[in-house]
């Protein structure tokens, strides 16, 4: 597994959300707060502990990841609950993020980059991956093929969507 430096990027495209999500704060499937961060959540990225007051997002795919309150009033509007309490989410009109689709030419493998080696990216969230003693960061894993998204308004929240849900839930709105 290789790491894709995200700060040497430079053909990023804008894009917007289409599709709904689910949403439902993590205090009312895990009530007892004091065991929170000893679960996982199987994200596609990666595994990654469940946060304090963190919103756990289900997908258009069923894919699940996490999220603060505020990041998803940002990007998301409440418009009804469902019978077992979730949230439905629509995207708000005005969310849009950087995106770049990540190809052998995005890399800096050329010669020894194979199609099903996967590569990871640090973030802000994810996997956390154990470099020192005293130092952790946090990955999340991709292929070719799938997309890494930046947040517009802080450059250093970025994160990987797998290619099919990209394609499914994202449209490219420029280049």
């Amino acid at each position: 597994m290789k790491l894709l430096k995200t700060e040497e990027i430079k053909n990023w495209q804008v894009a917007k959300k289409t599709k709904g999500i689910k949403a439902k704060p993590s205090i009312s499937i895990m009530v007892d707060k004091s065991v929170t961060s000893k679960f996982l959540i199987d994200t596609l990225e990666g595994k990654e502990p469940l946060g304090d007051g963190a919103v756990i997002c289900i997908g258009e795919s069923n894919d699940i990841w996490q999220q603060m309150p505020k990041n998803l009033i940002k990007k998301y509007t409440v418009v009804d609950v469902d019978k077992d309490g979730w949230m439905i989410c629509e995207p708000r009109p005005d969310n849009s993020v950087n995106c770049v689709e990540i190809t052998n030419t995005l890399t800096t493998y050329d010669k020894d980059w194979y199609a099903h080696e996967q590569f990871f990216i640090i973030g802000e969230w994810g996997e956390t991956l154990q470099l020192t003693p005293d130092k952790e960061v946090s990955i999340q894993k991709a292929d070719i093929g799938d997309f890494i998204c930046q947040n517009r308004e802080n450059p250093s929240d970025i994160w990987i969507v797998k290619r099919k849900i990209f394609i499914n839930t994202y449209n490219i709105i420029s280049n």
